[in-house]
């Protein structure tokens, strides 16, 4: 009896020993470690609201010119729910100034082809104008611990944003490449990059208000 309790102490011990993590050898690979820990990614599903100061894309109903003329002014408010890595948050955003909000002013391609990105059945794709500036264009995402994660529209990398619009029924999807720009708690001084991907409609055909789903992804680079 007592040489069977021997064993299977001896075969708990080893399980353990299998089941522990290997210790690292020296310093460099454990500071390595921490480097790549400063590194968060960022994978969101976002879901919410939004409003547009401008009658929604269901409202265009001048066909494309050459050359296209100057949009409006617009302002949009979003306020979202996100879920997944780094965290549950609520996020809520204003893009205003000139063009669709989301975007700098903006010239019309005609309709987009399958190599465009856009939905099937879209029929219009906008696409920004790099060098146009815009007054504001900004998000705030607020996780459960109360940490704030700033988000900015990455001015550098407009030329990857477009919008696709679909008038019958409406729809409006929207790329926008994306920076990190600091906030507090664990993402005070954070940095890095990322993609905004979002499909929205209005609630009722010509509403300024509507629902929007879509995905936020990159990277935090922390101090």
């Amino acid at each position: 009896m007592i040489k069977r309790y021997f064993l299977l102490f001896i075969g708990f011990i080893l399980l353990v020993a299998m089941a522990a993590p290997p210790v690292q050898a020296g310093g460099w690979k454990g500071h390595h470690h921490h480097r790549r820990d400063k590194e968060v990614r960022v994978d969101l599903r976002v879901a919410g609201a939004f409003y547009n100061g401008l009658a929604q894309v269901g409202n265009f109903d001048v066909p494309p010119v050459d050359p296209p003329a100057d949009p409006p002014d617009a302002v949009f408010l979003f306020h979202t729910e996100a879920k997944g890595k780094p965290g549950d948050a609520t996020i809520v955003g204003v893009n205003q100034g000139p063009g669709g909000g989301s975007l700098p002013p903006i010239f019309i391609t005609g309709i987009p082809t399958d190599e465009t990105g856009c939905f099937e059945g879209a029929d219009l794709k906008q696409i920004p104008n790099p060098d146009a500036t815009q007054n504001e264009n900004s998000l705030v995402a607020t996780f459960k611990d109360l940490s704030v994660l700033n988000i900015a529209k990455d001015e550098g990398r407009l030329e990857d944003a477009f919008n696709c619009i679909g008038f019958d029924p409406p729809r409006f999807d929207a790329v926008v490449p994306i920076k990190f720009v600091g906030g507090f708690g664990r993402f005070e001084g954070a940095t890095g990059k990322g993609i905004i991907r979002v499909q929205s409609m209005p609630v009722v055909p010509g509403s300024n208000f509507g629902s929007e789903i879509g995905t936020i992804t990159g990277t935090i680079i922390l101090p």
